[in-house]
């Protein structure tokens, strides 16, 4: 018997609006920007505006091209990579409200040009390197550049910028009062008023007061996660009660396609790397590493049917996995089999397949197909 149904992502909005109040309340004063890159971090990212754009002050994503999939009147903040398409530029100035951030001349040079060209001012910011080595001036060349633009007739000096490189994966925040001590005497040295300055991550704005500025740009934690097992440490410290705060916001299911019976000695999948011990009643499920379930959790992994944990036997495929369901009592392939999700009082989260895989939360929902089909719930 089989079933063409394939998986479904489903995004709760209650979730969503109990993670903004939380995050909010760190820093009431402060615009809320949450980043919606890579396609929102793979929750899908039109829906995900879709339900959170009346809650919110504006957006980051990466790269202009990202922009331009935000529908919505909010300000768009361009964190990355800047395409030098000038008419794609010109359009998006048009439609939308954007803020760039620049970390050379070069890109200063270019944006000029444009925006003599489209006859509007554009917003920048200047992005400092206090210490991650990624993007981004040294305070010195940050405030040559800063300056330059202050005089330019085409560009609209916004303020600086700044990103950590220490504040997740560590109790020792050391290195991150080094970058903070950096990027104010960035703009101490500046001097200069009416200027708007942002730094603050996920676990900055939950850890650090000083980086609750003008505006405030959570990622991981605006959709349920915590960046890391030391940002939790790091908050409990502070007394703060984890069951009051972030709700995970993704469900992801599929349904079986098909349910068969294995004999003690045949083979599971590809490579031979599972023989049943006994006989086993496995299912089939329409998903793979194509769709994001890493192949990682070949005999590793485990999904939830009817509030019970079966694991993946053989190798995850492209696009089909199978589990064993033997002890599960009347699997029907109009069965839910939740891979990232709650069933009865087992659950599964993005932390639980990163730790299975060796990573972070991060990874396993970015990569999230985004064909996956989403569906929103209240």
């Amino acid at each position: 018997m089989l079933n063409l149904t394939t998986s479904t992502i489903v995004l709760s909005k209650s979730a969503f609006l109990n993670n903004i109040k939380f995050l909010r309340s760190f820093a009431p004063n402060s615009k809320f920007f949450p980043v919606v890159k890579a396609n929102a971090y793979g929750h899908g990212l039109k829906e995900v505006v879709s339900i959170v754009d009346d809650f919110v002050d504006g957006y980051c994503v990466h790269s202009t091209d990202e922009a331009v999939e935000i529908n919505s009147e909010k300000p768009v903040l361009i964190l990355g990579y800047l395409n030098k398409n000038k008419s794609l530029i010109i359009s998006l100035l048009k439609e939308k409200e954007i803020y760039l951030t620049v970390y050379s001349e070069d890109m200063v040079d270019f944006l000029e040009k444009v925006g003599e060209k489209a006859e509007k001012k554009i917003g920048v910011f200047v992005k400092v390197e206090t210490g991650t080595h990624r993007l981004g001036l040294e305070e010195y060349h940050a405030l040559n550049l800063a300056n330059r633009i202050v005089k330019s007739k085409s560009l609209k000096f916004l303020g600086f910028s700044t990103h950590f490189a220490n504040i997740e994966d560590t109790t020792d925040h050391s290195y991150a009062n080094m970058q903070i001590e950096s990027f104010n005497r960035v703009i101490e040295n500046f001097g200069g008023k009416n200027i708007q300055t942002h730094n603050a991550c996920s676990a900055a704005l939950m850890l650090f007061e000083e980086t609750r500025t003008d505006i405030v740009r959570p990622g991981i934690s605006f959709y349920g996660y915590y960046p890391s097992r030391e940002t939790i440490v790091s908050l409990n410290s502070r007394g703060f009660e984890r069951n009051n705060g972030l709700k995970p916001v993704l469900t992801w299911k599929t349904k079986p396609l098909q349910i068969k019976e294995v004999k003690a000695g045949g083979y599971i999948g590809y490579g031979l790397t599972f023989k049943a011990t006994r006989d086993m009643r496995i299912v089939v499920l329409p998903v793979g590493y194509s769709d994001g379930y890493d192949r990682g959790l070949s005999n590793n992994g485990y999904v939830l049917i009817k509030g019970r944990r079966c694991p993946v036997v053989g190798r995850v495929c492209m696009n089909l996995f199978m589990v064993d369901v033997s002890h599960v009592e009347d699997v029907s392939l109009e069965d839910d089999i939740i891979l990232i999700g709650k069933s009865g009082n087992e659950g599964i989260t993005a932390d639980t397949l990163a730790n299975l895989l060796g990573t972070i939360n991060y990874e396993v929902i970015a990569r999230l197909n985004p064909y996956i089909q989403k569906k929103i719930t209240e």
